[in-house]
């Protein structure tokens, strides 16, 4: 599909009036997606597209099911930095502007180490975007002064796996809680 200055037009009144960061990027067949940092204004947008993903697979993002959803959630709401950021994805899907993907990382207060998660809704999944949320997440990491980023994954998450040895990751099997990958790099100083 072909797109024009009309959907860029339609980012840019999406990025009006932000103050956080934002980027406008092509993935590699030309699709243009939105990555910007999660506004509280993304509640509704972001439990949508949460449980869109976490149907049947919850734990190829966070390795447990939850039953209280509403309180997992306004978590992963509280962004502050430069403990906890996220970056969401967002594309033009016919007229309706959706989340498409989202990537976060938390620490603990004073920890030089921060772990991250990223998901993709499965129709944009091997398109590149979870590429570009994790850069751009681990950049913003860097200039926050962690030194080490790391994410445990369900050992049958090829996709996370793929994902992380394209980005350059050290990998190493961790079987003690069970069948998990566990992905590290090491972050410019």
């Amino acid at each position: 599909m072909a797109y024009d200055a009309s959907i860029n037009k339609r980012f840019t009144d999406e990025t009006d009036g932000l103050t956080g960061d934002f980027w406008v990027q092509s993935l590699s067949d030309g699709t243009p997606i939105l990555i910007r940092e999660l506004a509280e204004t993304d509640r509704d947008k972001d439990l949508t597209f949460f449980n869109e993903i976490s149907i049947g697979k919850p734990h190829f993002r966070f390795l447990a099911s939850f039953s209280q959803l509403d309180d997992t959630h306004d978590q992963l709401m509280d962004i502050d930095l430069p403990n906890r950021m996220a970056y969401i994805a967002l594309a033009h899907e016919g007229s309706e502007l959706n989340e498409i993907g989202t990537a976060r990382y938390g620490a603990f207060e004073g920890d030089a180490h921060c772990e991250f998660a990223v998901a993709v809704c499965e129709r944009w999944q091997r398109r590149g975007v979870a590429t570009a949320l994790l850069q751009h997440l681990m950049d913003t990491a860097t200039r926050q002064g962690f030194r080490k980023i790391s994410s445990m994954d369900s050992s049958g998450n090829e996709a996370m796996h793929e994902l992380a040895m394209s980005m350059g990751f050290t990998s190493r099997n961790d079987e003690e809680h069970g069948p998990q990958i566990f992905h590290e790099y090491i972050l410019a100083p």
